[in-house]
């Protein structure tokens, strides 16, 4: 679809395509690579210019004074390949709502550089998302693994939810996103290590021990997951997300659902996930 609305509104196919996925934090420096991303196209042009799927309304939009949110880590990239810029046309679709909070701009951050890579050849220089954890899962996650980062280091750790019969499952209430509060110092580095020694789900507790209590309706979704047997779970975002086991999910479903909608604007919606492979 993306190439598509590139034609659309160019004239002509796009040049290169590339997309990148959401690198969710499940602890600060502890990572997995979510199935849905950004896809950016990307094409040669005299005259460059940004258009967002999501934004269309917008229209085209210069890389140039002040920009869209939507084309903000786009033009980081873009204004960082070289110096000038390479004239580019780039259309950027995000495969999941920004209402959820777990976008983080550094999925299009890596999707713009996959794709400018292709069509200009490697960039003179780092970008300002370079380092940032979401971007480096986003570009070297494995399947069956977690992603733990500092700043000079990248390792993976096993993390085979499906050998285990384990699900990430994202709560998204539909409520107004809120920042995400750091976790305890450490925390990452303890939850590796258990992962190695226990397997996945001894990660469960250690979620629940890093969520911040006293926001009432992620606090009641992570209970109410909890007694329909997740294993733990916190607030990342607008959504809790659980560690929860596959045969757990339709009880999970139905509990949030009949406990929450009265509170929410619309019944809870619930996505599954396991760790994906850049």
């Amino acid at each position: 679809m993306t190439a598509y609305v590139f034609e659309r509104v160019h004239g002509s196919p796009p040049a290169a395509i590339h997309r990148a996925l959401i690198g969710l934090p499940l602890l600060d420096g502890l990572t997995i690579a979510l199935p849905w991303g950004a896809i950016v196209a990307a094409g040669p042009s005299a005259v460059p210019s940004l258009y967002s799927v999501n934004h269309h309304t917008d229209g085209a939009a210069p890389p140039c004074g002040p920009v869209p949110h939507w084309a903000r880590e786009s033009v980081a990239v873009l204004n960082s390949h070289a110096d000038p810029a390479p004239g580019t046309r780039l259309v950027i679709n995000r495969e999941i709502p920004a209402e959820t909070g777990l976008l983080t701009g550094a999925e299009t951050a890596a999707a713009t550089f996959l794709a400018l890579r292709a069509l200009h050849g490697l960039p003179a220089g780092p970008h300002p998302l370079t380092g940032h954890p979401a971007y480096r899962t986003a570009l070297h996650a494995r399947a069956a693994h977690a992603v733990l980062t500092t700043p000079g280091t990248l390792e993976h750790v096993p993390f085979d939810l499906a050998a285990a019969g384990l699900r990430i499952v994202i709560i998204d209430l539909g409520i107004r996103h809120s920042s995400t509060l750091p976790t305890p110092a450490g925390a990452a580095a303890r939850a590796a290590a258990a992962l190695r020694t226990s397997g996945p789900s001894a990660l469960g507790p250690l979620l629940t021990d890093a969520h911040t209590f006293g926001d009432p309706l992620p606090d009641r979704a992570l209970r109410t997951a909890l007694d329909a047997g997740a294993l733990g779970g916190r607030k990342i975002g607008a959504c809790v997300v659980a560690l929860a086991p596959a045969t757990s999910v339709p009880k999970l479903r139905q509990a949030l659902t009949t406990d929450l909608t009265p509170a929410l604007p619309r019944p809870p919606r619930l996505l599954t996930a396991l760790p994906t492979p850049a």
